[in-house]
C-alpha cells in the first residue's frame, strides 16, 4: 500500500525559494551585470540605428532634390549652324539642351556666359553625356556681324567644341529677334550697333521640348546648380 503525501504550496515556493538562494552569488551577480549591460547599450544602440536610417534618406533626397518644374513648351524654331546647316530644335529631341541668346561683340554678360558653358561643356564631356544626351545651342541675334567666319574664330577663342553637343546658330536679325521673343527675350538694336537684351535668357529644355529652368547670363551664373540640374533631366531620359 502506497502512501502519497500532498505537500502546502506554500513550502514548495518556499523550497524553491531557498534552491535559487543557493546558487553561487558570483553566477548571479554576473547575470544581473550581464542583463544591465544590454539595457545599458539597447537605447543608444537603437538611437544610432535610427541616426543612420534619417542620414541616409537625408543624403538621398539632397542628391536627387525636388523635381524640376515643367513651366513651358519651348517654341520651335529652325535657323542654319556655321556650315549653313539647318538646325531645329525637334532635331535633338530626347536630349537635354540649353539654349543661350548671346551676340559675339557683346563686351560683358555674353562672354562670361559662353565661358561658364565651355566649363560645364568639359565638365559633362568627362562624365560621358556631353552631345550624346546634352546639347547647347547659342543662338546670335546680331548676323550682320556675327558672320559663319566670325563664328568660328569666337568658338575657336573661347574654346567652343563645335559638333553634336555645341551648335552656332545664325538667321537673318528679324528671324533671330522673333524666336528670342517667343522665348520671352527682349532684345532691343542700338544706335551703335551693339544690343541691349534681358540677362535671365539661357533655357534648359528636356528631352520633350518642355523648359525646365530659365537661368541668369554673366557672373551671376551659378554652373554647379545649372550642371545638377542637367545630369537630373538627364537621369530621366
Amino acid at each position: 500500500m502506497s502512501l502519497h503525501i500532498r505537500l502546502p504550496q506554500a513550502y514548495i515556493r518556499c523550497r524553491l525559494t531557498s534552491l535559487r538562494l543557493r546558487q553561487p552569488i558570483k553566477e548571479r551577480m554576473s547575470m544581473k551585470m550581464h542583463m544591465a549591460y544590454r539595457k545599458f547599450w539597447l537605447i543608444p544602440g537603437a538611437i544610432l540605428i535610427l541616426a543612420v536610417i534619417g542620414c541616409c534618406i537625408t543624403i538621398g533626397i539632397w542628391q536627387s532634390g525636388p523635381k524640376l518644374p515643367k513651366l513651358r513648351t519651348a517654341p520651335t524654331f529652325s535657323l542654319p549652324n556655321i556650315q549653313g546647316s539647318p538646325v531645329g530644335l525637334s532635331d535633338s529631341a530626347g536630349k537635354v539642351r540649353l539654349i543661350e541668346f548671346f551676340f559675339a561683340n557683346c563686351p560683358d554678360i555674353c562672354p562670361a556666359t559662353t565661358m561658364n558653358m565651355v566649363t560645364m561643356q568639359n565638365h559633362l564631356s568627362e562624365s560621358g553625356i556631353f552631345g550624346n544626351q546634352v546639347e547647347f545651342l547659342s543662338i546670335t541675334f546680331d548676323p550682320e556681324r556675327d558672320t559663319p567666319e566670325a563664328l568660328t574664330a569666337y568658338a575657336k577663342q573661347i574654346g567652343i567644341n563645335q559638333g553634336p553637343g555645341w551648335q552656332l546658330l545664325r538667321g537673318t536679325e528679324q528671324e533671330t529677334q522673333q524666336i528670342a521673343n517667343n522665348f520671352g527675350i527682349m532684345v532691343v538694336k542700338q544706335k551703335d550697333g551693339q544690343f541691349a537684351h534681358s540677362i535671365k535668357s539661357l533655357f534648359l529644355i528636356d528631352g520633350e521640348g518642355v523648359i525646365r529652368q530659365v537661368f541668369d547670363m554673366g557672373t551671376t551664373m551659378d554652373t554647379t546648380e545649372i550642371e545638377k540640374s542637367i545630369k537630373k533631366l538627364v537621369k530621366s531620359l
